[in-house]
């Protein structure tokens, strides 16, 4: 069996994390999503990740299968929910970003794995409050949030490059 583990992100790992990111706007768009079509995330928005150790990794054998970012504190984009409320009003929550699998690993139910290692992790650091967003139509990760026990909680709107206004549907995990 080979091995499958998460851990923090390297500036050697920029590269396969460019490509996999690459990878995922060409799989959204080809799902009619405007999610990722406007350049962002892009490898500067990767490096400061990795430059500020939130960057992480699914790493499978020996390559990189996955990247995430995991912001600690308030989050802008959270600050203003519409069509529900958060369960809770803390500001020390961690707010999962730029999930997503290699295209050579979609599939293999990765995902899921990647999103136990991230709330492991969560729980491990005794930040119990997580929260993710994703467009309303991307399906595949409404499935790997909700599998995971996650739960609507309302709309949030995001800027990324030219996308003004975007609408995210935000949910909420509280790990007890």
């Amino acid at each position: 069996m080979t091995t499958v583990f998460m851990r923090p992100a390297i500036k050697s790992d920029l590269k396969a994390i460019a490509t996999l990111i690459d990878g995922a706007r060409q799989f959204l768009k080809s799902q009619g999503l405007s999610q990722w079509q406007s350049g962002y995330p892009n490898e500067e928005t990767v490096a400061t990740d990795i430059a500020l150790n939130r960057g992480y990794v699914l790493v499978v054998g020996s390559e990189v299968a996955g990247y995430t970012a995991l912001l600690a504190g308030t989050d802008p984009v959270y600050e203003a929910i519409t069509d529900g409320q958060w369960l809770s009003e803390a500001d020390d929550y961690i707010s999962i970003h730029r999930f997503a699998i290699s295209d050579g690993f979609r599939g293999q139910k990765l995902a899921q794995r990647f999103m136990t290692a991230i709330l492991t992790l969560c729980y491990d650091k005794k930040q119990f409050d997580v929260r993710i967003d994703t467009h309303p139509g991307n399906h595949p990760m409404q499935s790997v949030i909700t599998g995971n026990g996650f739960e609507k909680r309302g709309v949030v709107y995001i800027n990324e490059g030219q996308e003004i206004n975007g609408e995210r549907w935000a949910y909420q995990l509280i790990l007890s």
